[in-house]
């Protein structure tokens, strides 16, 4: 028999479920449906409250928490896509919704890099954050570099946060770092095909290795977490893992990527973290035979001119390629 404490308390637990899910969608419809800015055509007119960043980080951190550090996303998941990096290109993320459908209709995998150098990196994250504890079995999240309490310091997040906060900002900061703190760092779908933000590592044996790392974690400068959001695939003349141009972690060839996915029995890697001359058309690079790919979701970064890209898995376990243009300001009269 139930004794009435505990009914109460799941009564409670449920209003308060009830009401955090009523917080959630209020907060997504508002800033999928800001306008805008007529100076500005890439960027959307709203404003994210200080309160609003305490609440979702919180909530972000514990559902991230909940999840493997090597995320599993099964056939019921198809079609998924997949998202590279965005750097507060919010507009994009808004017109990437807007085409293959919102989470809770469609799925996603993110692979970081959500904030620095773009303008709205707050928007962006938060409303990354906000449609994962929605739909956290549509939406999931992993790590790249940037998500990181020394890399925002350096290229700009930290400094978004002080110019829309004033000294308050510091600490919109530090409950954003916290939620990145507990990141996932990879996931695998359908058991074929690996994503992760920068690459693989020399400290992988198996993919279960993923799962060992512990989290909530700071990027540490050496080991298989930074390798999984550093490192790179470089055509070199050395065979194997080198030291990586970046300072950082290691690079690797066409040979070690199609041996790591042989011994894992993988199909594809998929991984954003760079873009070259090579994706401003087409937003997509290949490596390795075909066993791995890079992507580039922010159009026009750091005005480049290049393609958004984002990888469609459908039904049929078919892959797409899906490409935005850069928004072109309006002319003027």
């Amino acid at each position: 028999m139930i004794q009435e404490s505990e009914r109460v308390d799941q009564d409670e637990d449920s209003e308060n479920d009830q009401e955090r899910v009523a917080y959630l969608k209020a907060f997504i419809s508002r800033l999928m449906t800001a306008p805008m800015k007529e100076k500005s055509p890439a960027e959307v007119d709203v404003t994210v409250s200080k309160e609003e960043i305490r609440i979702i980080s919180n909530y972000a951190a514990a559902s991230f928490g909940s999840f493997s550090t090597l995320m599993r996303v099964d056939e019921d998941c198809l079609p998924v896509h997949i998202v590279g990096d965005l750097h507060g290109h919010f507009g994009d993320l808004r017109r990437i919704f807007g085409i293959h459908g919102a989470p809770g209709i469609s799925h996603y995998v993110f692979l970081g890099d959500y904030v620095d150098r773009g303008r709205q990196g707050i928007e962006t994250v938060m409303l990354l954050m906000a449609y994962h504890c929605l739909y956290p079995d549509h939406l999931f999240l992993c790590r790249g570099n940037h998500e990181d309490y020394n890399t925002t310091m350096t290229y700009g997040f930290f400094d978004e946060c002080r110019m829309k906060y004033g000294k308050k900002g510091t600490l919109a900061w530090l409950h954003i770092i916290n939620a990145f703190n507990h990141l996932p760092l990879a996931a695998l779908i359908l058991d074929k095909v690996l994503c992760m933000h920068g690459g693989i590592s020399p400290h992988i044996q198996k993919l279960e290795d993923i799962d060992k790392i512990q989290r909530p974690t700071f990027i540490p400068s050496y080991g298989l977490a930074c390798d999984l959001v550093w490192s790179d695939p470089e055509k070199t003349s050395n065979v194997g893992w080198s030291l990586s141009a970046r300072g950082i972690s290691f690079s690797f060839d066409d040979i070690t990527i199609e041996k790591f996915c042989q011994d894992n029995g993988l199909d594809l890697i998929v991984r954003a973290h760079q873009i070259s001359s090579e994706m401003i058309r087409g937003g997509h690079k290949w490596h390795a035979n075909g066993r791995m790919v890079t992507i580039f979701s922010a159009a026009n970064y750091l005005s480049m001119g290049n393609d958004s890209c984002v990888i469609r898995i459908d039904e049929q376990k078919t892959m797409q390629f899906c490409l935005l243009r850069p928004v072109k300001k309006s002319p003027k009269h």
